[in-house]
């Protein structure tokens, strides 16, 4: 499942740095201009960081937690997007084919996922 931001986002940006998949961008006009696919609904009104559900893997094999959620200062801004449910594997999956040059553990993987 991809992590999707709430509409409490602050735009304090300090999720962007964290996203060891580019993942997040600035709007969802950004997003789309990058060539990225945005859930619907998700970054309509300004000021509201997204998150792409193609780059998305819940930092599924890179930390133990979604790194946004973990350094966001706004309680419940950063969850679980269940427009886009995906499993374990198939988040290990897209983190080996988002970053070819980087170590995937497959024991980086935190309680929300999916079988």
């Amino acid at each position: 499942m991809s992590v999707k931001i709430t509409e409490e986002c602050i735009s304090c940006g300090a999720c962007l740095p964290e996203c060891p998949n580019e993942a997040i961008f600035d709007t969802r006009a950004a997003a789309e201009a990058a060539g990225w696919h945005v859930s619907e609904g998700d970054g309509m009104a300004d000021g509201l960081y997204v998150i792409t559900y193609d780059r998305c893997t819940e930092c599924v094999g890179h930390y133990d937690a979604p790194q946004c959620a973990a350094v966001c200062p706004v309680p419940d801004c950063c969850i679980s997007d269940p427009q886009f449910p995906e499993t374990k594997d198939v988040l290990l999956e897209k983190a080996r084919r988002l970053n070819p040059d980087k170590e995937i553990d497959p024991n980086k993987v935190w309680s929300g996922v999916r079988g």
